[in-house]
């Protein structure tokens, strides 16, 4: 599903990747996760030659000793399985455990084993159109 998704505003796209960010984590067992830091503010990347932008940002995940990253990236994948609007894939490359989740209007998150006991969430927004009054390079 390409395209823009129509009347998604700057502040309703952070939402929207946010909220999957907490879904994720959530997906998780509270004893594997020592902290989860979400950041506050992204910035716009661009998502079609038209000048599409999607919101970007992400959640630090910081796992317990005894947590295994890639089973837990393993969950992840499971618990998105029947998923109608988020697909997973599993991304895994050069032995670093990685899923992604492909959504609608060019939306996607990471999930990656860092390898130094944490895991990083990686949000990309649906795209939308920016309006005139806002400029590409303003944090949000």
């Amino acid at each position: 599903m390409n395209g823009t998704q129509p009347g998604l505003t700057v502040g309703a796209a952070k939402k929207i990747a946010q909220d999957v960010e907490d879904e994720i984590v959530s997906k998780l067992p509270a004893e594997s996760i020592r902290a989860a830091d979400q950041e506050a503010t992204g910035v716009l990347m661009p998502c079609s030659a038209q000048g599409a932008y999607a919101w970007t940002g992400g959640t630090t995940i910081e796992l317990s000793p005894s947590a295994d990253p890639s089973k837990l990236i393993s969950m992840v994948l499971d618990a998105y399985r029947d998923n109608s609007e988020l697909k997973p894939k599993d991304i895994t490359k050069n032995g670093r455990a990685r899923a992604q989740l492909v959504g609608p209007y060019g939306s996607g998150y990471i999930i990656a084993d860092y390898q130094n006991g944490h895991l990083e969430i990686s949000s990309f927004s649906p795209c939308f159109v920016l309006p005139p009054d806002k400029a590409p390079e303003d944090e949000y």
